[in-house]
This record gives structure tokens, C-alpha cells and sequence, in this order.
């Protein structure tokens, strides 16, 4: 891992975000031999998603503050405020987001 942190920029989708998500989705659906066709279906492999990414923040918040990022820089690349990114990922908060990723290794 690189020294020093890029700045941070906030989040953006776009045609490139697009077409990953709808390649995870295909691949989550394939996994668990579900049909995308059906909106049930699609809901809830997008939710299965964007569960697993939340759970993955914390953690590269915790990397990044390790790495000296401000919560300005960590709020910038979430979209949100210094005080919201706080309170929600650092370790010292009472309503920090505690569910860790699943990972299998």
C-alpha cells in the first residue's frame, strides 16, 4: 500500500459504476441460482450489495485514519459530513457501525 493517501473526491456513479453493479448483480443472482428478472429477486441482491459494502467502510476508515486521513477527507470520499463520518466510524463513537464484512478467508 502506497505511503501517502490521494485526496479525496467524493463518490460519483456513472457508466463505469453502472456496469459493475449490474455485473456483481448477475454474478450474486448466478451464485445463488436466482433469476434477475424478477424484481423481488434484483431488490434484494442490491441489498445484499450495498450490506456488504457498508459493512466494508468502517474498516477502510480505520485504515485511512491510520494512514493520518482527517474525517474532512473520509467525509469528502462518503459524501458526507466531517461530524456525520465521525460519529458513525470512529472507533470512540457510541454509534459507530459495528458489523464487520463477511470474509470468507
Amino acid at each position: 500500500m502506497a505511503d501517502r493517501l490521494l485526496p479525496a473526491v467524493p463518490p460519483h456513479s456513472d457508466a463505469d459504476t453502472w456496469d459493475l453493479v449490474e455485473s456483481a448483480l448477475c454474478q450474486l443472482a448466478d451464485r445463488r441460482s436466482r433469476w434477475l428478472g424478477d424484481p423481488l429477486t434484483a431488490i434484494t441482491m442490491v441489498a445484499s450489495l450495498i450490506d456488504q459494502a457498508d459493512r466494508m467502510i468502517p474498516e477502510l476508515a480505520s485504515d485511512a485514519r491510520r494512514q493520518h486521513a482527517s474525517w474532512a477527507d473520509i467525509a469528502t470520499a462518503l459524501g458526507t459530513s466531517p461530524e456525520q463520518a465521525e460519529l458513525q466510524y470512529s472507533h470512540r463513537s457510541p454509534l459507530r457501525e459495528t458489523r464487520a464484512p463477511y470474509d470468507p478467508d
